[in-house]
């Protein structure tokens, strides 16, 4: 199973995989915000070997767990610069990411998620997406923020590697996800950039999926014309709609 996006070129990892993952994941920046109960720091020579034979082939063979390789589309070798695990298994969580520190701030990560949510509440049926990270994890956070999903609870934790206190959890939808997709199809086809802020959106509506639910309900010849809110959701610059 493929996905490709603007910019990327997502796919199953393999056992080729292997030297790329070893070069790009066992960095502190990266590792410290996760789980030391399967994830040993420091991370040995073979770490990235065995977390494919052993972890990671095995679980996509059963059927329930995705782990897509995030590939730049430039990139003839095809090197694998993250992953996205994407599992049924609500408790442990529904999905897990990394990147290589040499390619974040770029956008490639809300990219990636974006696609594999995409696939996740359309062709493999999932109703609900349970996501946690750890509490000091602001990148993470932030993701979270910029792809719809709704924070639910913070809890004591003391299973990570870089010793946060805490976990936050989140959820995301299948009709918050169709309804934050829904916004930005229509942001895109009838608004602008304005070169100031635009004037709060007063409406009831406080996020930009509770807008993606009042575009598909509405339709697009209402919606011209209506200031919209700075959303929270950084992806999405302040807009107004275009009059025609």
């Amino acid at each position: 199973m493929y996905i490709q996006t603007e910019r990327l070129l997502l796919r199953p990892l393999n056992l080729q995989d292997a030297p790329a993952i070893q070069k790009h994941f066992p960095h502190w920046e990266i590792v410290q915000h996760l789980s030391a109960k399967t994830v040993k720091w420091p991370y040995p020579p073979d770490g990235a070997q065995k977390f494919l034979q052993n972890i990671a082939l095995p679980a996509m063979a059963r059927g329930d767990d995705w782990y897509f390789g995030i590939t730049l589309k430039g990139d003839a070798a095809g090197e694998v610069i993250g992953v996205v695990h994407l599992r049924r298994d609500t408790a442990a969580g529904n999905r897990g990411v990394w990147l290589a520190s040499g390619f974040q701030g770029k956008g490639y990560m809300q990219e990636a998620v974006g696609a594999v949510n995409d696939l996740a509440f359309g062709t493999l049926g999932f109703d609900k997406m349970v996501i946690k990270n750890a509490a000091d994890n602001e990148a993470s956070r932030r993701l979270k923020q910029k792809t719809a999903a709704r924070h639910v609870a913070t809890v004591p934790a003391s299973h990570y590697i870089g010793g946060s206190p805490a976990q936050e959890i989140w959820e995301l939808t299948a009709a918050d996800w169709r309804a934050f997709r829904t916004a930005q199809e229509a942001l895109a086809r009838y608004c602008r950039p304005q070169a100031a802020p635009a004037a709060l959106w007063t409406r009831r509506s406080a996020t930009v999926q509770a807008f993606g639910h009042a575009a598909g309900k509405r339709g697009s010849r209402k919606l011209r014309g209506m200031p919209c809110r700075p959303c929270a959701v950084t992806a999405l610059r302040p807009l107004r709609f275009a009059a025609g």
